[in-house]
């Protein structure tokens, strides 16, 4: 599987501990893997083409990749908060593969 970082993504992971950074790629590493077990992901409301990935206390925000079919492009990390989701009506992540 191809993963891509947006910059902000990239920042964010560079800032997590270390522990959970491994978990946070082996989990984006096995989105692919038909024989690992299913992952918990959810698709967002808005914006319409963004999943939530969970790992942990840490939500991975990522849409598939549209020109390379096994790949995703991962949007952002966020640490789960009472308000981790509270700005997807009004902001959404609004980061730009190109």
């Amino acid at each position: 599987m191809v993963i891509i970082w947006s910059r902000k993504a990239r920042r964010a992971l560079s800032k997590i501990d270390s522990r959970y950074k491994k978990r946070i790629k082996e989990k984006l590493s096995q989105l692919d893997d038909k024989t690992a077990p299913q992952p918990d992901i959810k698709k967002l409301s808005v914006p319409e083409d963004r999943f939530r990935l969970r790992v942990g206390d840490y939500r991975i925000i990522f849409t598939p990749h549209e020109e390379i079919s096994d790949g995703c492009y991962v949007v952002a990390i966020k640490r789960r908060t009472s308000t981790t989701y509270l700005h997807e009506e009004r902001m959404p992540y609004g980061n730009s593969v190109y």
